[in-house]
């Protein structure tokens, strides 16, 4: 299935010149103007977001922010396209459930952004048998020898959200984790060794009871094309 992109506008094509700092990268458009986008994924991205890289970008939608564009894709050094937006994960992931693409319990409807404990997780599935199935969404867009890895720096939040989803699980909850390859080389997702407390974490929450999936999705022209599930590797 194609899942269109939402973004404001048609992407644009661009070259990354520098990324100063893990926000900002310094583009050059195709008619020239050498302007700043910025940078949602706050990963290394060694090996996406070098010098010469071509990518996509979209136009901000508020006139008053600082950049004028937000980085939303770049071609690999392996000569893919990978989305370096991470917010879209979760329109991916929406998109997914409105689908009933996921292998979950059945439910009647779907909330976003939904305080639990000390977090926030991106959805809240309300159940069919009246409970709350908690899911949280994370964007994988670095790969090596075609298994996706995430984090690609060190995320203590994303190990808290792993420890809290495994609470929930560990008392009868029911609850999820959803890694989104956005990328059409992977052919399995993985913890990165840049972060073993992340994937401990993770590891515990699986045996806990807490539901791990992966999902790959193509970043072409027109929109995003799910490929489908990929194996989580757990080590």
């Amino acid at each position: 299935m194609i899942v269109p992109h939402r973004w404001p506008g048609p992407l644009l094509h661009a070259t990354l010149l520098e990324r100063p700092n893990r926000f900002l990268g310094i583009v050059q458009l195709t008619d020239g103007r050498v302007v700043e986008a910025h940078i949602g994924d706050r990963g290394r991205l060694e090996d996406v977001l070098f010098p010469g890289a071509e990518l996509r970008l979209s136009a901000a939608s508020s006139p008053t922010r600082r950049t004028a564009f937000t980085l939303i894709a770049a071609r690999t050094r392996e000569g893919v396209f990978t989305c370096v937006d991470p917010a879209n994960a979760n329109r991916l992931v929406r998109a997914l459930l409105e689908a009933r693409a996921l292998d979950l319990p059945a439910y009647r409807s779907i909330r976003q952004e939904v305080k639990h404990a000390t977090s926030r997780f991106d959805f809240a599935l309300e159940l069919e048998d009246g409970r709350r199935l908690f899911l949280e969404a994370k964007s994988v867009g670095v790969a090596k020898d075609g298994v996706a890895l995430f984090p690609d720096a060190p995320s203590e939040r994303a190990a808290r959200h792993c420890r809290e989803l495994e609470a929930l699980a560990s008392i009868g909850d029911p609850a999820a984790v959803v890694l989104v390859a956005q990328r059409e080389d992977a052919r399995a997702i993985a913890p990165h060794p840049v972060d073993p407390a992340f994937a401990r974490a993770l590891a515990s929450a699986a045996r806990a009871g807490v539901r791990i999936f992966g999902v790959s999705f193509a970043v072409e022209e027109e929109g995003f094309r799910y490929r489908g599930p990929l194996p989580v590797l757990l080590g």
